[in-house]
């Protein structure tokens, strides 16, 4: 899969969320690349997958941007936390 982050995601965004989910920059990008951190341009495409809910229990987190954008941080002791 041939998918440059620069086009998904904007360095500042990466910041904003890095430091909500405690995780550096460059962590985020490795999980954007691997799958295991998704991104979404609106909520509306967050719902599409996930839906309407009060709780994600398949998610760790989930931040939404002023953008409209949503980023989903995996549950831990996902396969990106196994080795810690």
């Amino acid at each position: 899969m041939e998918n440059n982050i620069a086009n998904i995601v904007h360095i500042g965004e990466l910041i904003a969320v890095s430091k909500v989910f405690e995780l550096n920059p460059f962590r985020m990008i490795s999980l954007i690349e691997d799958g295991l951190l998704e991104v979404f341009e609106t909520k509306e495409d967050f719902f599409a997958k996930y839906g309407i809910k009060e709780t994600y229990e398949e998610l760790q987190d989930w931040c939404e941007l002023n953008n409209g954008k949503v980023f989903t941080k995996p549950k831990v002791g996902s396969e990106y936390n196994s080795s810690h």
